[in-house]
């Protein structure tokens, strides 16, 4: 572009998001292959009660019940008549718009500048977002967990690496899939060949680390524990594994959330900046194997967190360098 401080007017952006934001949940409210949203509140008055379906571990994941519970209670003292599924449908909305400004600032660390490019990244993700809805119910701790590892990588690239301590303690309240965030941190620094990591990028992987596990044995203390059990009385990892591998609806599933992005990212990686090379490496080989070992992976949101931080992005990034290489041969052939 001839003008490089081109920029989207605010009021532009947010009027774009909040059309794809009415999308999603248009999508989780309706789509015959979602859980109806009635069932949606009746798990969560059971979540607020202890008693939750699959206790383990849909019951240590109480952040985003504590805090969909509070915003609901809000509203109702403000307006009467609304009621809870009201209430949580706004809420995803406004979550929604939350990830997508996260995500923008995100996209923009990463150094990819055209604001258009970014627009479209937003969109993809949106669109992932829209097309994982089997089984789905609004899953506010799915779309948190989106949001924390995308604002952790985000803190992590502008060094801002004390608040990941707080993070963490939120992040692991809310799903303990969060785990790896402060592994981020640690693995952008380790000198492989000495094997050896700056003092403080250690003692903040360290002290947000330690949060992380203070939240997940407190939680399971308060709550008490129980064994895992999956849908069909699954509880072992050769259960889940044939169950998923099997079935057959997944792959189709996988492919509408993830696209044909993954496929793109995994050609051209080495092309890639370090930092998305090296959080490739330590998120989706444990992200996937995990997800197809211990979950049902035909439920293809599971897989969002490493579209939004690793494989949209890296797209950007490859589009961008192309368009400016590009741009490049141009004038030099002038």
């Amino acid at each position: 572009m001839k003008n490089s401080n081109f920029k989207l007017p605010l009021v532009l952006i947010l009027m774009l998001y909040s059309l794809l934001s009415v999308y999603i949940v248009y999508e989780q409210a309706t789509d015959a292959n979602a859980i109806d949203l009635q069932r949606q509140e009746e798990r969560h008055l059971r979540m607020l009660e202890g008693n939750s379906e699959f206790f383990n571990p849909w019951q240590y994941r109480m952040f985003s019940t504590v805090v969909t519970e509070g915003f609901y209670r809000v509203i109702h003292a403000i307006v009467p008549t609304v009621d809870r599924t009201q209430c949580f449908l706004l809420f995803r909305f406004l979550q929604n718009l939350l990830i997508f400004f996260v995500a923008d600032y995100y996209f923009r660390a990463l150094a990819v500048h055209n604001p258009l490019l970014r627009l479209v990244g937003v969109t993809l993700l949106g669109v992932s977002m829209a097309h994982s809805v089997f089984q789905s119910d609004l899953s506010f701790n799915t779309y948190f967990d989106i949001l924390f590892y995308v604002l952790g990588a985000l803190l992590i690239l502008r060094e801002k690496y004390v608040w990941l301590i707080p993070l963490m303690a939120v992040a692991a309240f809310n799903r303990e899939t969060s785990a790896l965030i402060p592994a981020m941190l640690v693995v952008l620094h380790i000198n492989w060949p000495k094997l050896s990591i700056p003092k403080p990028v250690l003692l903040y992987g360290l002290a947000s680390g330690l949060v992380f596990v203070f939240v997940f044995v407190g939680v399971r203390l308060y709550y008490g524990f129980q064994p895992a059990e999956g849908i069909h009385g699954m509880r072992s990892i050769t259960d889940y594994l044939i169950f998923n591998l099997k079935f057959f609806r997944m792959y189709p599933e996988l492919i509408g959330t993830l696209l044909i992005v993954p496929f793109v990212i995994v050609f051209y990686l080495k092309r890639l900046p370090a930092v998305i090379q090296k959080w490739f490496w330590l998120v989706c080989p444990i992200w996937f194997v995990i997800h197809l070992c211990y979950s049902t992976a035909v439920e293809t949101r599971l897989f969002l967190v490493p579209q939004a931080l690793i494989f949209i992005p890296a797209l950007l990034i490859l589009v961008e360098g192309w368009y400016t290489n590009s741009l490049q041969v141009q004038r030099d052939a002038v």
